[in-house]
This record gives structure tokens, sequence and C-alpha cells, in this order.
């Protein structure tokens, strides 16, 4: 889906840890309690609110995906209701019929069993009033199991009752659509200009800051990573180093630590042997533009809709949510990563890319940008996904 906090980016940068400029930003700005000029206060007040921004335009594409994907669900469910209910009501023949018939003559001779359970409400009759109405039905049908005709009609009602709901949620679904795209389209215009007036008011202020938030977040991430590896050594590259792209077999076990203690056995999935294609399918989309809820390559892709369709083209199905997407498939550690898996940030979960080694993944960032390689910031990854 969309970036959310993950690409806090005004210019095409990734801007995602907080940090302050090292020095002042412009010249003869005057200094606070806390050593922090106004005009650096003023620059990170203008990005974070630009990312708040960001943040709520995110959730509203994430939850405007899942409804697409609830909605894609409905119109299956319905379309199978609707053939349980032609097979019920053909295996019953012509019984609504006749029932309409015994109906009336039962009406109009003054016989107080004058509706069977099937046209009202059947909690008003006992259960053996139900069962010789019923039987009265077999009985002018040819029917000889009453019992079998009992399940038939309760079958029926009850599946009619199940398209009802569907067609409600179905109903409901496409407001919540309409209001959502409307709440994102005003959220779009309001930091379009949010974003056009801070760089004409801080200009070369803003950007500097942004570069700072991003060395910054560059150098937090290698700091984490090399403290994970011991001691201040320098870690193993994830996914296989430099490796930029295709298939890379599967992941190895690792071996015996220092001092004679094992380590956890690896019990990551091997590497799809599909994840070539769907590596090669999202190069093929770099430039495209970020899209609302998009999904269709040359024209348009969000986060999401852009890992569903580049997996898609290997023959893997996922939703076109982050979060479910998250969920649909094994998870392996940071360190464990290859080219393909999927790279989520952010808990809720509110962004992903697809990994194409060497530190690196493709995605589509955000509103204003374009489907483009970007840095990993691993300190920001909350999870790693292995389709295949």
């Amino acid at each position: 889906m969309t970036s959310r906090p993950l690409l806090r980016s005004l210019m095409g940068a990734s801007v995602v840890a907080l940090g302050l400029l090292a020095g002042p930003l412009v010249a003869n700005t005057s200094v606070n309690a806390d050593g922090v000029t106004d005009a650096q206060q003023q620059v990170d007040q203008v990005l974070n609110e630009l990312d708040e921004l960001r943040d709520q335009m995110g959730q509203i594409d994430e939850d405007y995906s899942a409804a697409l994907d609830r909605q894609d669900a409905l119109v299956v469910e319905i379309a199978d209701s609707q053939t349980r209910i032609d097979e019920l009501t053909a295996e019953l023949g012509d019984v609504e019929t006749v029932l309409q018939q015994i109906a009336v003559d039962r009406f109009t001779g003054g016989d107080s069993m004058t509706l069977s359970p099937i046209f009202s409400d059947a909690a008003t009759y006992s259960a053996a009033a139900q069962r010789a109405a019923l039987g009265a039905i077999a009985i002018d049908t040819g029917q000889s199991d009453i019992d079998g005709l009992q399940s038939l009609v309760d079958n029926l009602a009850a599946e009619r009752e199940t398209l009802q709901r569907k067609q409600d949620e179905q109903a409901s679904l496409i407001a919540t659509l309409a209001q959502k795209q409307t709440d994102y389209d005003a959220l779009e215009q309001t930091y379009i200009a949010k974003e056009a007036a801070a760089k004409a008011n801080l200009g070369d202020a803003l950007q500097a800051a942004e570069e700072a938030r991003a060395a910054a977040a560059v150098a937090k991430a290698r700091a984490s990573q090399s403290n994970k590896s011991g001691g201040g050594a320098t870690a193993a590259p994830r996914g296989g180093g430099g490796n930029t792209g295709g298939d890379t077999g599967a992941v190895t076990d690792p071996g015996t630590g220092a001092g004679g203690g094992a380590e956890p056995v690896n019990t990551a999935p091997p590497v799809s042997g599909k994840a070539g294609i769907a590596l090669s399918a999202a190069y093929s989309q770099l430039g495209v533009p970020y899209k609302f809820a998009g999904e269709s390559p040359e024209v348009g892709f969000d986060c999401s809709g852009l890992t569903k369709w580049a997996w898609g083209r290997a023959g893997v199905g996922m939703p076109h949510q982050s979060g479910a997407q998250f969920g649909s498939f094994p998870h392996v550690s940071q360190d464990e990563a290859q080219p393909g898996d999927l790279i989520f940030y952010y808990s809720p979960i509110g962004h992903v890319g697809i990994y194409i080694g060497g530190g690196q993944m493709i995605h589509a960032p955000n509103t204003g940008t374009t489907v483009a390689i970007a840095t990993v910031h691993w300190n920001k990854v909350v999870g790693v996904a292995r389709p295949g």
C-alpha cells in the first residue's frame, strides 16, 4: 500500500528516522534554550505535519484495498449462494406453487392452518403443526419423505437469509469505498498544498533537513546491524550481498557459534524458483507513478498493489493489502532475507517492498513519487515474508 511513515520523502528522498541537523539551517537565526534554531524547529514541524498526512493517507489506502479485496470475495460468495438457492429451488420442484394453492384453498375454506412455515414465521407453529402441514403438502405433491421436505424448506430459507446478509454487506462496502476515496482525495490535496508551501517558504533548509534525517536513518541502521553481529564486527550482508535480482536458491543452515554452543537451526523455507520472475516484473515497472489503490502495470501502483502484481506474474496470488500479505506467507528473519522476499514496515503494518539484495528494495513509495529502488532501513522493518 502506501508508504505511510516509511518514505518521509518530499523530493524523492527517503526520510524515515527522526533527527536534527548538526548545524543551523539559516544564518543569523536565534537559538532557543535547547540549542535549536527557530528555523530548525520550523522545518521539523513541517516535516512532522507532512509525515502525519502521509500516515493518514496510508491508512485510508490500506483500508480501501482491504475493502476491495472483501468486495471481490463477496461477488464470488453471492454467486455461490445464488447457485445454491437455484439448486434447492429446482430440487423442491413445483412445491412452492402447490403450497400457494394449498394456502389459498385452506384460507377460503376456513382451515386454521392457512399457511405453511415456508410462507410465514415458523416460530408461530408448534412442531406438530409444522409436521402436519408438511405432511399434507407431501401428500399433495406426491412426496413420501416429510423430513426430507422439511430439510429442503429449511435449507432454502437459510440460504436466502445468507444471500441477503451478503448483499447488505456488499451495499455497505460500496458506500465505504466511495467515502474512503473522497477522504483520500481531500487529504491528498491538503498534502500537495502543504508540501508546495513548505518548499517555497523553507527552500534549501527543508532539503537539508530531509537529507540529514535520511543520513541519520542509514547510520542508525548500520550501527544496529553492527551491534547484532557482535562487538562491532562487520555483519554478513543480507540477501546474498550485492545480488540485485533473480533466484538465489535455498538459504543454507548456519554453522555453530564460537565457544562450542550450537546456534538454532535455520528453519526458513527455501527461496522460490519463481522469485526471479517476480523481481523481473517489479524492475519492469520502475518509473511508473504511485496511484492510490493501484495495481495496473504502466498505469499506477500503491505499495501492495506492486507486490501483488509482481508476484502474480510469477503465478503466486496474494491480497492487495500489506498486512494481509504479511499474514499470507512464511516469515524469515532479517538476516535471512533473499531477493524476492517481501519487506514490511510499521506496526500496524503499513508498507511493503520487494527485496532485491544488497540492502535495497523496489517499492511504490507514496503520492507524487514513482516505483523506485530504495535503501532498506532495517531498523524500521517489522517483518520479512517469503512468497512462493
